[in-house]
This record gives C-alpha cells, sequence and structure tokens, in this order.
C-alpha cells in the first residue's frame, strides 16, 4: 500500500497542468470534429484518440509524480539515452512514412513517435553530465560529451527528416550547459556550426529553401505572406485570418470559420489560432500565462532543487516544454518559418502528450523541495 502525501507536492501545478490538458481535448474536438466528419466519416476520430493518450498521459504523470523519484533518472541515464537512440534510429527502418516523412511507428491503431523520447533523454543525459563533471563545462574539452550525445541523437531525426526538433533539442541542451557555466566564446562556436548545419540542411531540400526564401521576403513586404501560395505561407496565412477575426471575446466555442478546411492542421501544428478565433484575445492570453506560469513555475522548482542533477533536469524540462510552445506560438503568428512542432498539453498528438505530461510529472515531483532549503554538492 503506497503512502502518498499530497500536501508535498505543489497542487496549483497539477491543478494548471490537468486543466491545460482538458482544455486541450476540448480544443482538439473543436478544430478537428468538421475535417473529421467530412474525410473520414468520423467526426470522433481525433478527439476520442486524444482522450485514450489523455488517460494514458494521466498514469504517466501520476507514475512520474508520486511513484518515481527523480533521482532515478540519473541513475538510468546512459540507458533511458540508449533507449532513444535505439528508437530513433529504428524508426528509420521500420517506421512508416506519411508527408514524406518517416517520424512514426504504428502499433494498432495508433502511432508512436520516437523523437518525442529523444527530446527528453537528452536533457536526462545533459543534466546527469553536468552535474558530475561541472568542474569541466567551462573547458572546452568538457563539450566533447555533450556535442557527442547531441550529434548521435538528432543526426537520425534530421534524416527523418525532421528540423524543428533537432533545433529544439539543441537550442535546450545549450541553455542548459550555458547556465551551467559554458563560456559565451563556446556558445558562439556551436552556434555558428548549428547555422552552418541547419542552412546545409535547408539547401539539401529544395522546398525548405523556396520557404526560407519566401519567409524572408516576408519581411521586406509584409503583404507576400497573402499572395504567396506556397503551403506553408498559406497556413500562416488562414492562421493570421484566424487570430485576426477573433477580436477580444472570440466568436465563441466552436463557431471558427478557418476550420471547416481552410486552415489545414487546425488541431495539430496550428490549434492555436483556432483558440484565438473561438476564444479571442483573452483564450489566447491564457494560454499564453498557462507558459509563462510553467517558466517561472519550472525555474523556481529548479533553483530548489536538492542536488545538481535535480536543478538541472527541471530546468531542461521547463525549458524544453516553453522553447517548443514560443517555436509553435512564433510559427502560428508568422515570426517564424513552418516548423511541425505541436502546441505541448493542447495540440493534438499522443505521443508528445504523454511525454510532456510525464515530463509535468517529474516536475510535480520534485515539487515536494519547493520549500526546503538544499546544500548542493560540487558548488
Amino acid at each position: 500500500m503506497f503512502n502518498i502525501d499530497l500536501k508535498k507536492y505543489d497542487f496549483t501545478l497539477i491543478s494548471v497542468a490537468s486543466i491545460a490538458v482538458i482544455f486541450g481535448a476540448m480544443m482538439v474536438f473543436s478544430s478537428s470534429v468538421i475535417m473529421a466528419d467530412i474525410r473520414w466519416s468520423s467526426p470522433y476520430m481525433f478527439f476520442l484518440k486524444q482522450m485514450i493518450w489523455m488517460a494514458i498521459g494521466f498514469a504517466a504523470m501520476t507514475v512520474t509524480a508520486f511513484f518515481i523519484d527523480y533521482k532515478l533518472y540519473q541513475k538510468y541515464a546512459k540507458v533511458i539515452y540508449i533507449i532513444a537512440l535505439i528508437a530513433v534510429i529504428a524508426v528509420l527502418i521500420l517506421g512508416v512514412r506519411r508527408g514524406g516523412a518517416k517520424r512514426w511507428f504504428h502499433v494498432a491503431f495508433f502511432t508512436f513517435q520516437p523523437s518525442e523520447i529523444a527530446k527528453l533523454a537528452m536533457v536526462v543525459i545533459i543534466a546527469d553530465f553536468i552535474s558530475r563533471k561541472k568542474a569541466l563545462i567551462g573547458e572546452w574539452e568538457g563539450l566533447v560529451a555533450p556535442l557527442v550525445f547531441l550529434f548521435l541523437i538528432v543526426l537520425p531525426i534530421a534524416v527523418e527528416p525532421d528540423l524543428g526538433t533537432p533545433i529544439l533539442i539543441a537550442g535546450t541542451c545549450f541553455a542548459m550547459l550555458f547556465c551551467a557555466g559554458l563560456r559565451m566564446q563556446a556558445i558562439l562556436a556551436m552556434a555558428g556550426g548549428g547555422l552552418i548545419l541547419i542552412a546545409e540542411e535547408i539547401i539539401r531540400k529544395p522546398y525548405r529553401l523556396a520557404r526560407f526564401r519566401n519567409y524572408l521576403d516576408s519581411f521586406v513586404n509584409v503583404d507576400a505572406i497573402f499572395v504567396n501560395q506556397d503551403k506553408a505561407f498559406y497556413q500562416i496565412k488562414q492562421s493570421l485570418y484566424a487570430l485576426g477575426s477573433g477580436g477580444f471575446f472570440g466568436k465563441g466555442l466552436g463557431k471558427s470559420e478557418m476550420k471547416l478546411m481552410y486552415l489545414p492542421e487546425a488541431h495539430t501544428d496550428f490549434i492555436f489560432p483556432i483558440i484565438g478565433e473561438e476564444l479571442g484575445f483573452i483564450g489566447a492570453g491564457l494560454v499564453l500565462a498557462f507558459f509563462i506560469y510553467i517558466f517561472f513555475k519550472g525555474m523556481k522548482i529548479s533553483r530548489n532543487a536538492p542536488d545538481i542533477f535535480g536543478e538541472y533536469l527541471a530546468m531542461g524540462i521547463t525549458l524544453l516544454i516553453v522553447f517548443q510552445a514560443v517555436i509553435n506560438l512564433s510559427v502560428a503568428t508568422g515570426v517564424f518559418p513552418a516548423k511541425g512542432l505541436p502546441l505541448p498539453f493542447i495540440s493534438f498528438g499522443g505521443t508528445s502528450l504523454v511525454i510532456n505530461m510525464a515530463a509535468m510529472g517529474i516536475l510535480i515531483n520534485m515539487s515536494q523541495y519547493a520549500e526546503k532549503g538544499r546544500v548542493k554538492s560540487g558548488k
């Protein structure tokens, strides 16, 4: 019989995360019901799948929050990393191809995306490295292991092809290393190397190059967004129409017009514009407030963690969630070029939802130390 003292944990964090997930399921239903009915004659298809994944996610969050001490992830950090690495390599061989990309395993009626596990695995392995080798972070030789870990796991993901996820993973890992004492010269050197690799990936794929050129054109001439016929810019155009038409209070829940087959991927990557259209500035503002809350709460948990591993694990999880939200919201508002990253906790997507909820469970587990002082070894 488990004896869980719920008073030790941050109930506000549990409540806010749960409300966000339930709100996300509601918006998945609203944004997908018409499209699912027209294309698959099953209006509740995406909603029912999201409900199943949500139940699995709540189970995962409960386990990681109350039954697994966060210190166990350090003990098995290398095992977690190796499993994630094998998975992202195996999907290139055994995965199913959709939209020209091979990113998913197909299991029964569901698909599973290994790169979502890779995100969390990289945070765990980098947090473990920092806790063991923090004194080396400021030295050039201290970068060898993190860069090897990073390169090995992002290369298969980039081959899928997927450029957004490697950028997210690399950005999160570099931020963790910088906070651990990485020199600015090293950050600039890695950023330069990263930009070269990104440029190579853009040039290697003609559709990416054309999309990037169109994106640059939009800065010179904003109207270029609205006359461009590229599919990605069509999505951004419709996204801006949706956000602009919502006004302050929105058109009302379920009353979006853009979800009537005008805005592709309205239930996944572009769910935020539907929220803005139906619930207006108020609804969109609450979504932004949720991620701002997660950022400050996660950083507080990181600051109060009882050891170095916990500090950087909480920081990495927080940055991973917030960075992904920033990228998704920036794409939806035309600030960034189109990238296939869902809005955490809210967009349709089984693997993303479960992994993010499991990661939130880790933060909840660490919240029991929020009011305690700590003495960190090595500091």
